[in-house]
């Protein structure tokens, strides 16, 4: 009797010592997990090169009816999510078509992308590229309206006929590309923070002014990259020019740059009563405006035309916006 008590004894301590198997939940929750970081090293990897000019777009845009309308709190913390979630989606349908149809020139020139470092397959990034053009027009209807839907569907059908087909992507095509997205991103956040605020909905004519800006002036960005352009027979408007020409095209995209910030300076003085901003702002979009078009004819090395285009580029662009939100208030 006592050996069976025993035998029962161990039998019951050696059930209790044994450990539990893992419970089923934590292996989804760790599923779960490694899958959401692996699509957030995508989603990275995916918007690392082009965000910043994105983030541009929509904070410039959202900056500019600050300045003209001061928000309460509530609608600055709004505008704010908004545009940024807004651009984030703009910037997913570009890249994740782009980077889909152009895999093999990645692989060379951008090795840290998603499909070249081995994150993701071409199949895979179809189906994210499915998803995110079908969905994204949905949700921006839902949320924003109409019209929010009809400039997201404009953004991927330019980006469909530069990309996909039938690649219209001449040198005209590259000033056009960047200059009309501009134009089409703008008028997309129009629609989304007039819904945050009335005060926000701002005219055309902005947008269209430096949609005319970007296509007389883009073309600064291909003067540092003019062999890379060659080695990849990439059709760039320096390139197609002699040397002697792609003087005469500095000197004449200098003139216009000048013009443009004088053209518009001349307008903050006549209405410089408006706001008290609107002096300064034209004096500062004029005076880096000169600063941009001097380093334009000034250069002397591919390094000097880099800087130009990476650190003085985007500020005249960014006062003449402000200056242009002033002066149609």
């Amino acid at each position: 009797m006592l050996s069976a008590l025993d035998e029962k004894q161990t039998s019951t301590s050696t059930r209790q010592a044994s450990p539990p198997p893992p419970p089923h939940s934590n292996n989804i929750f760790t599923t779960t997990l490694r899958a959401l970081q692996n699509e957030l090293e995508v989603t990275e990897r995916l918007l690392r090169s082009n965000f910043v000019g994105f983030l541009f777009i929509f904070l410039g845009g959202l900056l500019s009816r600050v300045v003209r309308a001061p928000p309460t709190v509530a609608e600055g913390v709004a505008g704010t999510t908004n545009a940024l979630l807004v651009g984030l989606l703009c910037s997913y349908v570009f890249d994740i078509c782009n980077q889909t149809t152009s895999p093999d020139e990645d692989s060379l020139n951008k090795p840290h992308r998603p499909i070249p470092a081995g994150l993701i397959t071409v199949n895979q990034a179809k189906v994210r590229w499915l998803l995110v053009w079908s969905l994204g027009p949905l949700v921006m209807h839902y949320s924003f309206g109409f019209w929010a839907m009809v400039h997201l569907f404009e953004w991927e059908a330019l980006i469909t006929f530069c990309y996909v087909w039938p690649r219209w992507f001449s040198y005209f095509m590259r000033n056009f590309f960047a200059s009309f997205a501009y134009c089409i991103l703008g008028r997309l956040l129009n629609q989304v923070l007039a819904k945050t605020a009335p005060g926000w909905d701002i005219s055309f004519v902005i947008d269209f002014s430096i949609f005319c800006w970007f296509m007389g002036s883009i073309h600064v960005q291909e003067f540092h990259d003019l062999e890379g352009d060659r080695k990849s027979d990439r059709k760039t408007l320096p390139m197609l020019l002699s040397l002697r020409g792609q003087k005469v095209l500095r000197v004449v995209t200098s003139i216009y740059i000048l013009a443009f910030g004088g053209g518009l300076a001349f307008v903050g003085y006549q209405k410089m009563d408006q706001d008290y901003l609107t002096a300064p702002m034209s004096v500062l979009q004029l005076i880096s405006s000169a600063v941009l078009a001097y380093r334009i004819v000034a250069s002397t090395s591919p390094e000097m035309d880099k800087a130009t285009y990476h650190k003085y580029y985007y500020i005249p662009v960014l006062l003449i916006l402000l200056s242009l939100a002033l002066v149609t208030k």
